[in-house]
């Protein structure tokens, strides 16, 4: 198991666990995934280009509700995004396969509306870190393309709606964009991150 899914398992363990220990039932977890992208990338002061690439996100969510003011709900809101928009191809050679695939992970908050019995519609707000990479250019005379790796705060904003099929199950449609530092693991600072997945209420 690597560090990224260690953490994931001990942060899930330990909030299952305090809800649970407290008889609390108003939250919940979903699993979501969906298509990644990125724009092509010029690196710095230099004549190479990083072609854009296309791949796939995953999100995991943990809700726990913290207010509720008639039908409307106020979660506390953990979030785990991992991406990998790709392979990374340059106009000249790739010296190694890093790639700028990336994982973050955030706390904030999830303001939900329901607007019948079985549609919600809601709104979050998160802050957090992550690891990133980000192409160099290497090899003097002969220059090829490599990535690095560093950790960067991030800052994550979206919304979307959750289509109930049971007391406990339900689909939910995702978008939100995460902020990072400029040109990591892709160019820029906003990664949009659009996703459909599976929600468990309890």
């Amino acid at each position: 198991m690597n560090r990224s899914s260690s953490l994931r398992f001990l942060m899930v363990a330990l909030f299952s666990g305090c809800t649970w220990a407290q008889g609390v039932q108003n939250h919940d977890i979903f699993v979501s995934a969906g298509p990644m992208w990125n724009a092509s990338q010029a690196i710095g002061a230099t004549n190479v280009t990083v072609a854009s690439s296309t791949g796939s996100n995953l999100e995991e969510d943990f809700g726990y509700q913290v207010a509720r003011v008639s039908a409307v709900s106020l979660l506390l809101d953990v979030s785990y995004m991992n991406a990998a928009p790709g392979g990374l191809k340059a106009n000249v050679p790739v010296s190694n396969s890093g790639g700028t695939s990336w994982s973050a992970g955030a706390l904030g908050l999830r303001l939900v509306i329901p607007v019948s019995a079985r549609l919600s519609f809601y709104t979050l707000t998160s802050g957090g870190g992550g690891g990133f990479g980000y192409p160099v250019v290497v090899g003097g005379s002969t220059p090829s393309v490599s990535t690095n790796g560093t950790a960067h705060g991030v800052f994550v904003f979206g919304g979307g709606m959750d289509v109930r099929l049971s007391k406990r199950w339900s689909i939910r449609m995702d978008v939100r964009d995460l902020v990072t530092g400029k040109d990591l693991s892709g160019p820029g600072r906003n990664h949009v991150l659009p996703s459909i997945g599976v929600g468990l209420h309890f």
